[in-house]
C-alpha cells in the first residue's frame, strides 16, 4: 500500500512539474514580455521634453493625449526587481489585467526621484485568452494521462482477478492469475493463487476419499452380500434375515448416489450441448421411472399412479445437454413417483429465450419455508406418514447442479391444481 501511494504521489509531482515547465516555456514563446515598439519611444522622449521644459505641462498633456499620464516617486517601487531596472533608467512595460498597458519611465536628470507612468489603452487579444486556456487545459490533461497511464495496468490487473474469482463462482476450478512482478496487486495475485491450490487440493482430497470410502464399503457389502444369498439357499423359508437383506440394499443404493454425485462436484469441461426431441426423452423417463416404482418396495406400490405429459409444441426441439438433462429430469420425475398419491403431470413448454419442464404430482408437497434448503445436499423432508420412503438428499442436489451449468435455475413453484410438489426446470435458449 505505502510503495503504491509512493508511486502515485511520485507520478503527479513528476507530471505537474514537467508539464508546468513546458507550458510555461511554450508561453513565453508564443507570448513574449512586451517590448516597446519605436512608436512608443517618440511618445516618450516628446513627454520628457515637454516636462521637462514645463513641469506644469502634465495636465496639458493628459487633456491632449488619449493616454492617461502620472507622476509617481521612485520610493513608491521600494527594493523590487521594477524598480531596480527603474531606477537604472530603463522602460518597464507592464499589462494590467483589463489589458492596459502601463510604461514605467524615470525621467532624465541624475538627481530625478520622478517615474512617469503612461497608461494606454491596447485592443485586447482575444488569442492570447484562448492561448492560456488551451495550455491551461493541456495541463491538466496531462495529469489525467499520467494517472491513467499508472491506473490502467491495476485496472487490468484487477479486472483480471474478478474474471478468476467469478469462474470460482460458476463452480469451476479455480486457475493461477498471471500479473507482473510489480504489479500493484500482485501480493493479491500470489494470495489468490494460493488460495486457488488449496482449494484444488481440498477438493481433489475430497473427491479421493468418497471414492475410496464408497469403494471400500462395496468390498464388505459384496461379502455380506454373497453370505445373506447363501443362507437364503440353504434356508428358502427364513424371514429373519430379510431387514437385513433391506439394509444392505440401501448401503449399497447409497453408495451409487454418493459415487454419482461425486462425479457432477465438479463440472468436467464445456457442456457438450445439442439439439433433440425432449417429448421422446420425457416419455421414455416416465417408463423408466414407473418400471423402478413398481419393481421396488414403496408405500403406495399398490396404487394406481396416472402420469401426463403435456408438450407445446407436440415435437419440441429442445437445446442441452443430454446426459446431464437426463439425469436432472429422471430425479424428479422419480421423486414424483415416490411421493405421489395417484397422479403426477410432466409439462415441457417454451418460449422466446427459454425452455421450461415442469413436474407436478398430488403428495405431501414441499413447505414453503423449505422451498430453498430442499436443493441442499443430504436434505430429506419426508413427514412421518411417508417415514418409509427412502431417499438420501442428493438427487436434488444433482439437479440444482445441472441447471446451474446450463446457466438455468431449478426452483419449487407454488402448489398446482394436483395439490402437491410442482418442481421447475429452466434455462435458456
Amino acid at each position: 500500500m505505502n510503495r503504491t501511494f509512493l508511486s502515485l504521489y511520485l507520478l503527479i509531482v513528476l507530471c505537474i512539474a514537467a508539464a508546468g515547465w513546458g507550458l510555461d516555456a511554450l508561453w513565453r514563446h508564443l507570448s513574449p514580455p512586451p517590448t516597446l515598439t519605436p512608436a512608443q519611444q517618440d511618445l516618450i522622449t516628446l513627454i520628457e521634453h515637454q516636462l521637462h521644459a514645463n513641469p506644469q505641462a502634465l495636465n496639458t498633456l493628459n487633456h491632449t493625449l488619449t493616454s492617461q499620464l502620472d507622476i509617481l516617486n521612485l520610493d513608491d517601487f521600494a527594493n523590487s526587481a521594477y524598480g531596480q531596472k527603474i531606477n537604472r533608467g530603463k522602460p518597464v512595460l507592464v499589462y494590467t489585467q483589463d489589458g492596459t498597458l502601463q510604461i514605467y519611465k524615470r525621467l532624465k536628470g541624475a538627481d530625478s526621484q520622478q517615474i512617469l507612468r503612461i497608461n494606454m489603452a491596447q485592443p485586447k487579444k482575444n488569442n492570447q485568452n484562448y492561448l492560456y486556456s488551451l495550455l491551461l487545459t493541456v495541463f491538466y490533461a496531462a495529469i489525467g494521462l499520467a494517472v491513467f497511464v499508472w491506473v490502467w495496468p491495476l485496472m487490468r490487473d484487477v479486472r483480471r482477478l474478478e474474471q478468476h474469482t467469478q469462474h470460482v463462482g460458476k463452480h469451476r476450478l479455480p486457475e493461477p492469475v498471471n500479473v507482473l512482478p510489480g504489479s500493484a496487486v500482485n501480493h493479491l495475485a500470489r494470495a489468490f493463487n494460493q488460495m486457488a491450490e488449496r482449494i484444488k487440493e481440498l477438493l481433489a482430497s475430497h473427491k479421493e476419499m468418497t471414492y475410496a470410502v464408497s469403494h471400500e464399503l462395496r468390498t464388505p457389502l459384496a461379502r455380506m452380500k454373497f453370505a445373506l444369498a447363501m443362507i437364503q439357499n440353504n434356508q428358502p423359508d427364513d424371514t429373519n434375515t430379510q431387514g437385513l437383506r433391506d439394509d444392505v440394499d440401501e448401503m449399497d443404493a447409497l453408495i451409487t448416489q454418493l459415487l454419482t454425485y461425486a462425479g457432477y462436484e465438479q463440472e468436467q469441461g464445456p457442456l457438450k450441448q445439442a439439439e433433440g426431441d425432449m417429448a421422446f426423452l420425457l416419455r421414455e423417463l416416465i417408463t423408466r421411472a414407473e418400471q423402478s416404482h413398481y419393481k421396488g418396495t414403496h408405500q403406495n406400490a399398490d396404487t394406481t399412479i396416472t402420469t401426463t405429459l403435456v408438450c407445446a409444441p407436440e415435437h419440441a426441439l429442445v437445446f442441452c445437454d443430454w446426459h446431464l438433462m437426463e439425469r436432472a429430469v429422471f430425479n424428479l420425475i422419480h421423486n414424483a413417483f415416490r411421493f405421489s398419491q395417484g397422479r403426477i403431470e410432466v409439462v415441457l413448454t417454451q418460449d422466446t429465450t427459454h425452455f421450461e419442464i415442469t413436474v407436478s404430482d398430488d403428495g405431501i408437497g414441499v413447505p414453503e419455508a423449505e422451498r430453498e434448503r430442499v436443493f441442499e445436499s443430504f436434505i430429506r423432508l419426508e413427514a412421518e406418514a411417508n417415514a418409509q420412503v427412502r431417499g438420501f438428499g442428493l438427487g436434488l442436489a444433482i439437479v440444482k447442479r445441472v441447471l446451474k451449468w446450463h446457466q438455468g435455475s431449478a426452483s419449487v413453484a407454488p402448489s398446482t391444481e394436483l395439490g402437491g410438489a410442482c418442481f421447475c426446470l429452466r434455462w435458456p435458449k
